[in-house]
């Protein structure tokens, strides 16, 4: 069975049961559950579930180099699957919330979950804390009895708050730290002194590059019981450097690619988002045209926003952004190459991640 047709007959029975338990444990009627189903599929699908596949091409890979049975590998498998979509609820998790946070108007070329009409921003914060806390309960329900059950949701929760702490940087990222007080109101920054290269990483490490990568390499290895046979390093080095390309990715996307292509609009000029466009901008322009991105950025106005693509245009940037590129995938195929050199099995899963990430599209 290919790996997709098996991991969307996963997503089935996952939901049935959610679904059941909601209706067993909470006394749910018809229609709320009607609700949820809606929900999980509009917030849960339509994506590529590069993160939950991932898990799958791992686990699989490493439990055919120990050579079991085809009763273990299905089972490997199907927990497999099970893992892929606890990280893809995480994420629909996370998306949801981080649109209702940025404003956004489309998510997969449709209108951000808050927005539809039967929803509401109210309903919309609780449905993301739904989807969070069920990814919990489907690691309870199908690893009861699995000896990883502990360290699964240890590093899933563990993840859950890195990516939290990510979004921390990224909302507060145009405050002045200094002025960063509960207390006080604040406005966006006027020196942009501290959109630096530093504080971009640090955004992108923990916000992206943790839940997207590196989680699932290591979920693949939990449910496949192959932990020790790969490097732990070695594993965290490139998923982090992958994370951070992909999150560059999105950054240099979410201004230069059409909406339609995008499936969502972009929105990080609007929001004045410490993105790696404008880190980059700010190291490389001339003084005069800092001033002129100061005078226009973090502004909803189309016209300041046209201002800045045009700044970004004139200052080469996707062209820095190719040299960025193939500095990467140099350092990638020396990651990967170390990783060959201890195993074959889990350097191939990890090609194939970087496969999907390499020049994507969206």
């Amino acid at each position: 069975m290919a790996h997709m047709e098996r991991f969307q007959k996963v997503y089935e029975e996952v939901q049935e049961f959610l679904l059941g338990d909601a209706e067993k444990r909470f006394e749910m009627d018809v229609h709320r559950k009607g609700y949820l189903k809606s929900m999980m599929d509009t917030t849960c699908l339509g994506g590529k579930y590069n993160r939950g596949l991932c898990v799958v091409d791992v686990a699989e890979a490493m439990a055919k180099d120990t050579k079991m049975d085809a009763a273990a590998m299905e089972r490997v498998l199907h927990d497999a699957c099970v893992c892929g979509w606890m990280i893809e609820m995480l994420q629909a998790h996370f998306l949801v919330e981080d649109d209702i946070m940025d404003h956004s108007k489309t998510r997969r070329g449709k209108p951000c979950w808050y927005l539809h009409p039967g929803v509401t921003t109210q309903v919309a914060i609780n449905d993301g804390l739904i989807l969070l806390a069920w990814a919990t309960q489907m690691a309870l329900h199908y690893f009861a009895d699995r000896p990883f059950l502990a360290e699964v949701l240890r590093v899933f929760h563990d993840v859950d708050l890195t990516t939290t702490i990510g979004q921390l940087y990224d909302v507060t990222s145009m405050v002045d730290s200094a002025k960063l007080d509960a207390n006080v109101a604040h406005a966006n920054t006027t020196d942009y002194i501290e959109y630096t290269p530093f504080n971009h990483r640090r955004i992108v490490v923990y916000k992206t590059a943790y839940y997207t990568y590196w989680l699932p390499l290591v979920m693949g290895l939990l449910v496949s019981g192959t932990v020790e046979k790969v490097d732990k390093e070695a594993t965290h080095k490139v998923a982090m450097v992958m994370g951070e390309y992909f999150q560059v990715q999105d950054d240099v996307m979410d201004c230069f690619t059409p909406p339609e292509k995008l499936g969502k609009i972009g929105t990080d000029i609007e929001d004045a988002k410490c993105s790696w466009l404008a880190v980059t901008f700010l190291a490389t322009a001339p003084a005069e045209k800092v001033a002129e991105f100061k005078a226009n950025y973090g502004s909803t106005d189309p016209a300041k926003v046209a201002v800045i693509k045009q700044l970004y245009t004139e200052q080469n940037l996707l062209a820095r952004f190719e040299e960025y590129e193939k500095a990467v995938v140099a350092e990638i195929e020396q990651l990967i190459a170390a990783l060959e050199a201890q195993n074959t099995a889990f350097a191939a899963s990890v090609k194939v991640l970087w496969s999907k990430t390499y020049k994507r599209q969206n």
